[in-house]
């Protein structure tokens, strides 16, 4: 099952300047009023085929963490859209300069939204550190117009019409275990309460964005964690590399006691504690974000319209919480060979042991191009304990092979 990167990720939260110039329209192609659309999870992300107008086939990210609706700056110049320019975008990285793409159709199976504004953002960055192309990105665009279930187990987004009766067959499969909270919004994100136990610590509670295009698992704002003082409470943490939109910033990643959330308990999540940097993961004064690690575990429907959202567990909710084993912290080539230059290791790690240091390149693991890997594949393999990989390391002109054994760090 596909995990999280907990040193390299990538968390799409979107906080759009300006508004749309006009409201989109969602339009389903039944008249049951019910789309059931498939989805391919990859780093966490929510993937499925859509078109916008009559293009080919595209990759659409389905982040709730998005205020809007997105598309590549660079997938929408080899589509040949107007873009007005002059806005800007605020990513989990920083701020970008964006366009505006007026009055397109997006095509999803089963579905369309039409007269739909887009912004136009730079995404090959993002898309390259993930593996996968990112042509779009969906958010409130949709959730704000319709029921949305997703179905992490199964792989199924199921998009209901908002105007009939509330589609509550999808958490009475598992009503007695499912519990549905109160959604606030702010900047047409959503908000739900929660409670923080850092160690040795009272719980402590606060709203946290919903945000299905955050790889990670939970993260605590920077002004949060210098409130309430959070990483002096955990025993320990490691440096990481993060971002999205906007670009990567330096966070510290380690293990809060437990997060409440309705009636449920996770225990001993990993958790980001963010760093102060130009990029956001929620609105100001909000306590952090609930990524995609932690809503994974469940078939979570977005209620939107009735200001709600319901959790039904999976059985991945009994899986522990991990991070990265070996002590990489890399990120992708941006040439054709796309191997993973080391940028730094981790301290008392199995990289730093086996002499890896910043600039190495890893072309190869076990003997695999680490190219035919991708990225995803690459960073979850390391996060597996106990394991043995021979890495081809080159520094410079030389290459030589290298054994690590990955352990828990945190």
């Amino acid at each position: 099952m596909p995990r999280p990167r907990a040193l390299v990720c990538a968390s799409l939260v979107l906080l759009l300047a300006g508004p749309a110039a006009s409201e989109p329209r969602l339009v389903f192609g039944s008249g049951s009023g019910v789309a059931e659309i498939p989805f391919d999870l990859h780093n966490n992300h929510i993937n499925v085929r859509g078109r916008l107008g009559d293009s080919d086939s595209l990759w659409i990210v389905i982040d709730s963490g998005a205020s809007g609706a997105s598309v590549s700056a660079s997938r929408a110049s080899a589509l040949g859209l107007a873009v007005a320019h002059g806005g800007t975008a605020r990513g989990a990285g920083g701020v970008v300069e964006s366009g505006m793409v007026h009055g397109v159709t997006l095509r999803l199976p089963g579905l369309e939204l039409t007269q739909l504004d887009m912004s136009s953002i730079p995404l090959d960055g993002v898309a390259l550190q993930t593996g996968r192309p990112m042509d779009v990105i969906l958010g409130h665009a949709l959730l704000g117009r319709a029921v949305v279930e997703i179905d992490y187990a199964a792989r199924v987004l199921r998009v209901f019409d908002p105007s009939r009766p509330a589609p509550d067959s999808a958490s009475a499969r598992v009503a007695p275990e499912s519990a549905t909270l109160p959604l606030a919004f702010r900047q047409n994100l959503p908000y739900v309460r929660a409670s923080v136990e850092l160690p040795g610590r009272s719980p402590i509670e606060g709203e946290f964005v919903l945000d299905t295009g955050a790889a990670t698992a939970f993260s605590l704002a920077d002004d949060f964690v210098q409130k309430h003082q959070a990483l002096d409470a955990v025993p320990h943490t490691i440096r990481a590399r993060m971002g999205g939109v906007g670009g990567m910033v330096e966070n510290r990643v380690g293990r809060i006691d437990r997060l409440r959330l309705g009636p449920f308990a996770l225990e001993k999540p990993v958790t980001v504690f963010r760093l102060p940097s130009p990029g956001r993961i929620s609105a100001p004064g909000t306590a952090g974000n609930i990524g995609a690690e932690i809503l994974r575990r469940f078939r979570v429907t977005f209620d939107y319209p009735r200001s709600r959202v319901t959790f039904a567990p999976n059985p991945a909710l009994a899986e522990p919480f991990e991070a990265d084993m070996s002590g990489l912290v890399t990120t992708v080539q941006p040439d054709s060979a796309h191997a993973m230059q080391v940028l730094w290791t981790q301290d008392d790690s199995p990289a730093s042991e086996a002499g890896i240091v910043a600039g190495d390149v890893i072309e190869a693991v076990n003997g695999r191009a680490v190219a035919d890997l991708g990225p995803s594949a690459f960073r979850d393999m390391l996060r597996r304990p106990d394991s043995v990989y021979v890495l081809t390391v080159r520094r410079g002109s030389e290459r030589r092979e290298v054994t690590i054994k990955t352990r828990r760090l945190i």
